[in-house]
Protein backbone atom coordinates (compact mmCIF):
# COMPACT_ATOMS: atom_id res chain seq x y z
CA UNK A 1 0.00 0.00 0.00
CA UNK A 2 0.99 3.70 -0.85
CA UNK A 3 0.79 6.43 1.56
CA UNK A 4 -1.66 9.28 0.06
CA UNK A 5 -2.69 12.52 1.60
CA UNK A 6 -6.51 13.10 0.79
CA UNK A 7 -8.26 15.64 -0.28
CA UNK A 8 -12.42 14.86 -0.52
CA UNK A 9 -14.59 17.24 -1.66
CA UNK A 10 -18.37 17.04 -1.89
CA UNK A 11 -21.03 19.43 -3.40
CA UNK A 12 -24.54 19.07 -2.41
CA UNK A 13 -26.73 20.86 -5.12
CA UNK A 14 -30.51 21.90 -5.00
CA UNK A 15 -30.66 23.58 -2.04
CA UNK A 16 -29.30 27.32 -1.53
CA UNK A 17 -26.18 26.68 -0.52
CA UNK A 18 -23.78 24.75 -1.89
CA UNK A 19 -21.11 25.20 0.11
CA UNK A 20 -18.15 22.40 -0.53
CA UNK A 21 -17.68 19.96 2.09
CA UNK A 22 -14.02 19.14 2.50
CA UNK A 23 -12.25 16.43 4.20
CA UNK A 24 -8.04 16.38 4.42
CA UNK A 25 -6.86 13.00 5.91
CA UNK A 26 -3.92 10.67 5.26
CA UNK A 27 -4.65 7.23 3.73
CA UNK A 28 -3.72 4.56 1.94
CA UNK A 29 -3.89 3.46 -1.63
CA UNK A 30 -3.87 -0.03 -3.11
CA UNK A 31 -4.52 -0.64 -7.37
CA UNK A 32 -4.59 -4.65 -7.68
CA UNK A 33 -6.28 -6.57 -11.02
CA UNK A 34 -7.26 -3.01 -12.43
CA UNK A 35 -9.17 -2.11 -9.06
CA UNK A 36 -8.45 1.11 -6.99
CA UNK A 37 -8.50 0.95 -3.42
CA UNK A 38 -8.77 3.71 -0.84
CA UNK A 39 -8.36 3.37 3.01
CA UNK A 40 -8.96 6.43 5.16
CA UNK A 41 -10.76 7.47 8.50
CA UNK A 42 -12.71 10.46 9.25
CA UNK A 43 -14.24 12.01 12.48
CA UNK A 44 -17.68 12.43 13.11
CA UNK A 45 -19.47 15.33 14.45
CA UNK A 46 -20.08 13.42 17.71
CA UNK A 47 -16.14 12.37 17.51
CA UNK A 48 -15.80 8.94 16.67
CA UNK A 49 -13.28 7.68 13.95
CA UNK A 50 -15.02 5.81 11.26
CA UNK A 51 -13.14 3.70 8.91
CA UNK A 52 -13.77 3.69 5.34
CA UNK A 53 -13.19 1.80 2.13
CA UNK A 54 -13.68 3.45 -1.45
CA UNK A 55 -13.38 0.76 -4.16
CA UNK A 56 -12.80 1.84 -7.44
CA UNK A 57 -13.21 -0.41 -10.61
CA UNK A 58 -14.64 0.92 -14.74
CA UNK A 59 -17.67 1.89 -14.16
CA UNK A 60 -18.51 1.70 -10.81
CA UNK A 61 -17.34 3.25 -6.91
CA UNK A 62 -18.39 1.79 -3.56
CA UNK A 63 -17.92 3.39 -0.33
CA UNK A 64 -18.32 1.62 2.89
CA UNK A 65 -17.50 2.07 6.15
CA UNK A 66 -15.44 -0.90 7.42
CA UNK A 67 -16.84 -0.56 11.04
CA UNK A 68 -20.53 -0.59 10.49
CA UNK A 69 -21.88 -3.12 7.39
CA UNK A 70 -24.61 -0.67 7.37
CA UNK A 71 -23.76 1.93 5.29
CA UNK A 72 -22.09 1.24 1.86
CA UNK A 73 -23.11 3.85 -1.12
CA UNK A 74 -22.85 1.87 -4.95
CA UNK A 75 -22.19 3.67 -7.67
CA UNK A 76 -22.62 2.51 -10.81
CA UNK A 77 -22.78 4.09 -14.35
CA UNK A 78 -25.25 1.27 -15.79
CA UNK A 79 -27.82 1.04 -13.64
CA UNK A 80 -29.02 2.70 -10.45
CA UNK A 81 -28.04 0.84 -7.05
CA UNK A 82 -29.76 0.34 -4.13
CA UNK A 83 -28.28 1.82 -0.94
CA UNK A 84 -28.10 1.54 2.42
CA UNK A 85 -26.81 4.80 4.58
CA UNK A 86 -26.29 5.08 8.03
CA UNK A 87 -27.60 8.77 8.87
CA UNK A 88 -27.45 10.29 12.58
CA UNK A 89 -31.62 9.53 12.54
CA UNK A 90 -30.65 5.81 11.50
CA UNK A 91 -30.39 3.60 8.59
CA UNK A 92 -32.01 5.39 5.78
CA UNK A 93 -32.54 3.05 2.21
CA UNK A 94 -31.68 5.38 -0.85
CA UNK A 95 -31.15 4.21 -4.76
CA UNK A 96 -28.32 6.08 -6.76
CA UNK A 97 -28.39 6.87 -9.60
CA UNK A 98 -25.06 7.65 -10.92
CA UNK A 99 -24.21 10.37 -14.06
CA UNK A 100 -20.24 10.29 -14.59
CA UNK A 101 -17.56 8.39 -13.11
CA UNK A 102 -14.28 9.56 -14.27
CA UNK A 103 -10.56 8.48 -12.42
CA UNK A 104 -7.13 10.04 -13.63
CA UNK A 105 -3.79 8.62 -12.28
CA UNK A 106 -0.41 9.25 -13.08
CA UNK A 107 2.72 9.24 -10.94
CA UNK A 108 2.30 11.28 -8.45
CA UNK A 109 -1.34 11.26 -7.76
CA UNK A 110 -4.89 9.36 -8.33
CA UNK A 111 -8.32 11.11 -8.86
CA UNK A 112 -11.82 10.57 -8.70
CA UNK A 113 -14.83 12.66 -9.88
CA UNK A 114 -18.24 11.13 -9.66
CA UNK A 115 -21.29 13.00 -9.88
CA UNK A 116 -25.04 10.98 -8.73
CA UNK A 117 -27.86 11.56 -7.45
CA UNK A 118 -29.58 9.67 -4.11
CA UNK A 119 -33.31 9.20 -3.98
CA UNK A 120 -35.58 8.07 -1.17
CA UNK A 121 -39.08 6.84 -1.50
CA UNK A 122 -39.07 7.65 -5.49
CA UNK A 123 -38.50 11.12 -4.14
CA UNK A 124 -34.95 13.38 -5.37
CA UNK A 125 -33.11 13.64 -2.60
CA UNK A 126 -30.39 15.77 -3.69
CA UNK A 127 -27.89 16.22 -7.14
CA UNK A 128 -24.13 15.50 -5.43
CA UNK A 129 -20.42 16.22 -7.13
CA UNK A 130 -17.69 14.37 -5.08
CA UNK A 131 -13.87 14.94 -5.92
CA UNK A 132 -11.76 12.36 -4.23
CA UNK A 133 -7.58 12.86 -5.18
CA UNK A 134 -4.92 11.01 -3.58
CA UNK A 135 -1.23 12.46 -3.42
CA UNK A 136 1.14 9.49 -2.81
CA UNK A 137 3.56 10.18 0.00
CA UNK A 138 6.43 8.46 -1.43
Amino acid sequence: ARKVWLTITGIQKGFDQEEPVTLVTEGSYIHKNGVHYIFYSERTEEGAVIKNRLTISPGNVELAELERATSTLVFDTEHNKNCLYQSPAGPMELVSDTKKIRVLHGDAHFKLQLKYSLIMNGMLVSDYDLTVLAKFME
